[in-house]
């Protein structure tokens, strides 16, 4: 989730960006939908009944095009929420597309991004507290991955989430 345009990865760090792309993709895994750039997706889905259509994304700018059941609707008679995913269509056959995620990447998951990386680097073997003589070091994130504090952070931008 960090954005990273602005300047290059530092050579001395030459596993920093594989940590943030691994960090990246284990929040967007977690929530459920891609989260940031904006981005034009379809969702297609066929099925032996049929099923209301809840988009697999948040912050959703348009519906551009729907098929439901071999018809093409009309984008303007299409309800959608733009935070819940929720329409108005219903069907066996379903294909929509749509525009949705926020346009830029929002600030508490760059930070968050940034110590799951963190905890990837250093400590990437899991270990959660160092000892020598009388000096101790606990480690309050030992690895790249999610927790339990980490769910509560990214509740807001989990699918299905509702206000």
């Amino acid at each position: 989730m960090a954005d990273r345009s602005q300047g290059a990865i530092p050579v001395n760090h030459p596993f920093l960006e594989k940590e943030l792309k691994a960090a990246t993709a284990t929040i967007r895994n977690a929530c459920g939908w891609h989260i940031a750039k904006v981005e034009t997706l379809t969702f297609e889905r066929v099925g032996p009944y049929a099923e209301h259509i809840w988009l697999p994304a948040m912050a959703i700018a348009s519906i551009t095009a729907a098929t439901i059941d071999g018809t093409v609707l009309a984008v303007d008679s299409i309800e959608f929420d733009k935070m819940t995913g929720w329409t108005n269509l219903c069907g066996r056959r379903r294909s929509v597309t749509f525009t949705a995620g926020f346009a830029e990447v929002p600030a508490d998951l760059v930070t968050l991004t940034l110590e799951l990386a963190a905890g990837a680097l250093g400590s990437p073997t899991g270990i959660t507290r160092e000892q020598a003589g009388g000096v101790s070091v606990t480690y309050a994130r030992s690895s790249g991955a999610l927790q339990s504090a980490d769910q509560d952070r990214l509740a807001a931008y989990k699918i299905g989430w509702l206000p």
